[in-house]
């Protein structure tokens, strides 16, 4: 089975796992481009952004795994200039930007901050640390001082009193997202149990790995009843900012 997998040390640590059962073909790919790729396989699965089901409301939803947030642990990180983040301005995004951190932002800083922002993609080799950034992706660790961040998950977590799904299962086809989920039992309790050598297996700074390690209860790789109802109430947030026409039921099975 093909399984398409967005490319951050999040999903890499959740392939560790996958990567005991050896049953699939894991191809990596940007997190825009992953719901496309579904198109043209309806036998594939992929972990695709959240809130592309807005514009896949067909696909079936894994109501096993995925990835979700609370806290300090995110795919994405605010760097905001001193004294900025409750006024009007724009904000960059750069990395491995979704449809998630394009819709969320604008919601964020309406609810939290009473502000309208303009969203900017950033396309600049070199990022530019002048000026309100949205950083997603692994870059947060490579080219930023994450340690001087605002993290976007738990600023949504917040906001919606649940935590933040960033990341979920699906495919076109039930079968095949149900085979996938025989392999995706007691994850949580993997990770917690195995972190330090799952941990040896991705390549990154040894304070990256602490940082993860020493946050790890901030993310969740198992999908419950809870995360069920964190994503029901993120799409009714975006269709009650007028985004959506309607409210969609989700097909998790």
């Amino acid at each position: 089975m093909k399984l398409f997998m967005p490319s951050n040390i999040y999903s890499k640590i959740l392939i560790s796992f996958l990567e005991k059962n050896n049953q699939h073909e894991i191809i990596l790919k940007d997190s825009s481009l992953l719901s496309k790729e579904l198109e043209n396989d309806r036998e594939a699965v992929a972990l695709i952004p959240s809130l592309d089901l807005i514009n896949h409301r067909e696909l079936f939803v894994s109501g096993k795994s995925g990835i979700s947030f609370d806290g300090t642990l995110s795919n994405s990180y605010f760097y905001l200039t001193e004294n900025e983040e409750r006024t009007l301005g724009k904000i960059l995004l750069r990395g491995d930007v979704s449809l998630n951190e394009i819709i969320l932002t604008k919601i964020l800083f309406e609810e939290r901050f009473s502000s309208e922002v303009e969203i900017v993609l950033d396309t600049h080799k070199v990022p530019d640390g002048s000026q309100n950034t949205l950083v997603v992706g692994d870059e947060n660790f490579s080219l930023w001082d994450y340690n001087s961040s605002i993290s976007f998950s738990d600023q949504l977590a917040e906001l919606l009193d649940f935590p933040y799904v960033n990341f979920i299962f699906v495919s076109s086809s039930r079968e095949a997202l149900a085979k996938l989920e025989t392999t995706l039992l007691d994850i949580d309790t993997f990770f917690e149990e195995n972190i330090d050598v799952i941990l040896d297996g991705i390549n990154t700074t040894e304070e990256i790995k602490l940082y993860v390690k020493e946050n790890l209860g901030s993310v969740y790789f198992e999908m419950t009843s809870n995360e069920k109802e964190a994503l029901n109430e993120m799409v009714k947030l975006v269709y009650y900012h007028g985004i959506l026409d309607d409210i969609f039921e989700i097909k998790f099975i």
